[in-house]
């Protein structure tokens, strides 16, 4: 689930144990290391916080990940017929590429390509 703090920084959360949630800040560039000071502090003051960090690359990447996945051309493939490389993903993500365009662009037209590639690594089972 995706919310703001009350100076506009994004955050995702998640459960994590019956002591709270774990957080992950999604800056922008425009957002200074005091913006990112006052959510972490509104963060940890106004929610059971149990794990709090700003987000990774690996984050970003993730995020833009479930963006594609839930598209909803998307929605009738399965796992093995999505294109989801890391390197593309990085790319495309940082290059500002919206999802709409990825799915149009990298998953579409290869989807039996990469069922091709993933039923030979991981045998013809994942297809039943």
């Amino acid at each position: 689930m995706t919310e703001k703090t009350k100076n506009g920084i994004q955050y995702t959360w998640e459960i994590v144990s019956e002591n709270g949630a774990g957080f992950i800040l999604f800056p922008e560039p425009h957002h200074t290391r005091e913006d990112i000071d006052a959510a972490l502090s509104e963060l940890r003051h106004d929610r059971d916080v149990v794990r709090l960090r700003v987000a990774t690359v690996d984050d970003w990447d993730e995020r833009y990940r479930k963006e594609i996945f839930s598209h909803p051309l998307v929605g009738k493939l399965r796992w093995f017929e999505i294109n989801d490389d890391p390197r593309i993903i990085n790319h495309e993500r940082r290059k500002g590429t919206s999802a709409e365009d990825y799915v149009n662009r990298f998953v579409l037209p290869f989807k039996e390509c990469v069922k091709a590639i993933n039923t030979a690594c991981y045998g013809k089972d994942i297809v039943h």
